[in-house]
C-alpha cells in the first residue's frame, strides 16, 4: 500500500511521518544543495543502541543506510525510496524505533564501531629551517 505524506510542495512517497521528522535537518540540508548533491542521497539510520549486533562482534553493531530520490511532481517534488529495499529498511527501522518509544527528536548516541575507517586528524606541517 502507498502511503503518501504532503508537505506543501513536497510529497513523501512509502516514507513514513517518523522518518522525516527525524531527519528533516538533512533533507532540508539535500534540498538546500540540491545541485551538488544531485537527485538521490543517502541517509545513515541513527539508531543508537538499537542498531543491530554485526555478524562479526569486533565491528560493532550494524550500521545502516538508505537512499532517496527526488522527482518532479505537478505540485512541486516528490521523495520516494530510491529501490524496494530502501522501503522495506525504512519501515523496518521506524517499526523498531517506535517500538522502542525513541521519538524523532531524540538524540541516540551512536555506538563505537571500531572497524570503520577513520579520516585522520590533520596536522599542520611543521615548519621548514633552514
Amino acid at each position: 500500500m502507498t502511503t503518501i505524506l504532503n508537505c506543501g510542495t513536497v510529497r513523501f512517497i512509502d516514507i513514513p511521518e517518523w522518518f522525516v521528522a527525524r531527519y528533516d535537518d538533512e533533507i532540508n540540508a539535500w534540498a538546500a544543495n540540491i545541485r551538488k548533491i544531485g537527485l538521490v542521497k543517502s541517509f545513515i539510520l541513527k539508531e543508537g543502541q538499537y542498531a543491530d549486533v554485526s555478524p562479526d562482534p569486533e565491528q560493532g553493531p550494524v550500521l545502516l543506510q538508505v537512499k532517496l530520490m527526488v522527482k518532479p511532481w505537478s505540485g512541486g517534488v516528490e521523495i520516494v525510496p530510491f529501490r524496494e529495499i530502501d522501503r522495506e529498511l525504512i519501515a523496518k527501522h521506524v517499526e523498531k524505533m517506535e517500538r522502542n518509544r525513541v521519538s524523532p527528536r531524540m538524540i541516540l548516541p551512536e555506538p563505537l564501531r571500531p572497524g570503520l575507517p577513520f579520516v585522520p586528524r590533520i596536522v599542520p606541517p611543521e615548519k621548514e629551517t633552514h
